[in-house]
């Protein structure tokens, strides 16, 4: 079950220039992270809990949020009147009236994870789950692990796009056979598949490592193609080595895309030393207000250290979304 939503408490309220009715509010979730949302003038003061919605929560169809219905019951992180709204603050009810900061209300409240629907060329022919020895790709906001942010502070560090597309797997085999994967499922091998195809485009299936290449599926087709190509392309943003069970740091991973004549995702930095301070959550949003090389707004960005590290047993990988952005 997807972390969505929480029991938050308001810690600071912020007035929005030239906003009348309602005022920006920073919340705390606990584990859940540290998150701004907008509400009417009056309805919370610092110290109040709150029930809070994150982006993606596909809230239930019901009388409470019939507000959100022309927006398909889905939270969106936007800016509103040039503030962040990055979630949706709600007053307690009966259910979860007795509970504290920090505790998951996403079951209790209903709440599931929107997903964007998939092309047929997209999904394929389930073969299987997704392989349990080949972590999944998903960053977290930085809003949710501000520890991550600290603990890249100071340190070498690259920052790419977040391509707008979907995600593929490809691994090879004790055997030495190419296996080809969406974001959740093992697929069968066809043709018509997209990521068979870009297995077929990079000649993938005449290689044999002992790796797992994960990248972004874009083009037409594929969610709007925000990118603008022509034809269906991969951005490579992983190398997971399958016998050491780790990444492959930054110049690894841009020397096997070199060998196999495969793109990267698009870089937008490469730094000695981290500069943000964990505080100043303004400075990450307003660096993430990027565009793709078509010139289309960006989805964001994701920032890691260029040698590969955890953090409390969590690989420090981040992303930071753009509140400019619409899907």
């Amino acid at each position: 079950m997807p972390e969505l939503a929480y029991i938050g408490q308001v810690s600071t309220i912020y007035p929005i220039p030239g906003a009348d009715f309602i005022e920006s509010l920073e919340v705390v979730c606990g584990e859940g992270g540290r998150w701004r949302g907008t509400a009417k003038k009056g309805d919370f003061a610092p110290g109040n809990r709150c029930e809070v919605y994150l982006q993606d929560a596909l809230l239930p169809q019901s009388e409470r949020f019939a507000f959100l219905e022309p927006r398909g019951w889905r939270i969106r992180m936007v800016r509103l009147k040039g503030v962040p709204s990055e979630c949706l603050l709600m007053p307690l009810t009966e259910a979860t009236a007795g509970l504290e900061p920090g505790v998951d209300i996403t079951e209790l409240a209903g709440v599931v994870k929107y997903e964007k629907p998939l092309s047929a060329n997209l999904g394929g022919d389930i073969r299987g789950s997704f392989p349990a020895f080949i972590p999944k790709t998903d960053e977290p906001n930085f809003q949710r692990a501000p520890e991550l942010v600290a603990a890249l502070q100071g340190l070498p560090f690259y920052a790419t796009l977040k391509a707008d597309g979907s995600s593929g797997t490809v691994f090879w085999d004790a055997d030495g056979a190419l296996r080809a994967c969406s974001r959740n499922f093992e697929l069968k091998e066809r043709p018509d598949t997209a990521v068979w195809q870009l297995a077929a485009k990079y000649g993938l299936a005449q290689q044999r490592l002992p790796l797992a290449l994960q990248f972004e599926i874009v083009g037409p087709g594929v969610q709007k193609n925000r990118l603008g190509l022509r034809e269906l392309e991969m951005r490579l943003f992983n190398v997971w080595h399958i016998e050491q069970r780790r990444y492959l740091d930054f110049a690894d991973m841009l020397a096997v895309a070199q060998r196999l004549g495969l793109p990267v995702v698009e870089l937008v930095e490469v730094g000695e030393a981290f500069p943000m301070d964990v505080r100043d959550d303004e400075a990450l949003r307003r660096y993430a207000e990027r565009t793709y090389p078509n010139g289309a707004t960006a989805e964001g960005v994701v920032i890691r250290p260029t040698q590969e590290m955890q953090v409390n047993g969590e690989r420090l990988s981040f992303k930071v979304i753009n509140l400019l952005y619409r899907d």
